[in-house]
């Protein structure tokens, strides 16, 4: 027990070391979220390895708690619409593996049996369903990071918990990503925009929004045999 106590003190020692350090770097250089962002979009825009930099930042981004809709947006005002979508799709897959697995450090099957107590059947209905509870969390927008701590914090099952959070997080994504595809900056406004693109990414908001209410509102199967 005191081994676990320790190594977690560690875990959260090595966090915080992580975020005072970012906060560090960016006030020394008088920067926000949305100008840090405008300095990387040199970088990812200018080069064929810009990709892997962009994955590479957003997996670390939940780690020193810089907002994903900044970077989710920066995707498409870097690479586009299309390719925009792939790399962040990709990008917020992987990040939500790294918050599942942060989660699941901090976690314990002792606490996930007194959160069982104190919630009752929602926690089992999560932990039975954890696709579709994944699946209704991302198309309602709820905050991308803390889902993923949570899960891996009561120990649902990764693999449906990580298909379900995919592909509940496709519509936001190409929502925030066309957005970026469709201005020419992050820090000046709007000073030029495709409308169609606008449209579209708003269209794709809303309608993960009412996919969610509709899913919430019907007795579902158990989608879990499909992909265990």
């Amino acid at each position: 027990m005191r081994s676990d106590v320790r190594r977690r003190l560690l875990g959260v020692a090595v966090w915080i070391s992580l975020i005072l350090g970012y906060v560090w770097f960016a006030r020394s250089r008088d920067l926000g979220p949305v100008e840090a962002a405008e300095e990387l979009r040199g970088v990812l825009a200018d080069n064929w390895w810009g990709p892997a930099v962009f994955i590479a930042f957003y997996m670390v981004r939940p780690l020193v708690l810089f907002p994903a809709t900044i970077l989710t947006v920066l995707g498409g005002l870097a690479f586009g619409p299309v390719w925009g979508s792939v790399w962040t799709v990709l990008a917020t897959t992987l990040s939500t593996a790294v918050t599942y697995a942060v989660g699941r450090f901090f976690g314990s099957d002792r606490l996930v049996t007194k959160f069982r107590t104190l919630t009752g059947r929602l926690l089992d209905q999560a932990l039975d369903r954890p696709f579709e509870t994944a699946l209704i969390m991302r198309l309602l927008y709820l905050p991308f990071d803390l889902v993923g701590y949570a899960a891996g914090f009561l120990r649902l099952r990764y693999v449906p918990f990580a298909i379900g959070s995919l592909i509940g997080t496709v519509p936001g994504t190409l929502a925030f990503v066309g957005f970026g595809a469709s201005v020419d900056s992050l820090d000046e406004g709007l000073p030029s925009f495709d409308p169609w693109i606008l449209v579209s990414s708003i269209v794709l908001a809303i309608a993960g929004s009412l996919v969610a209410r509709w899913l919430r509102s019907r007795q579902t199967p158990d989608w879990n045999g499909l992909v265990e």
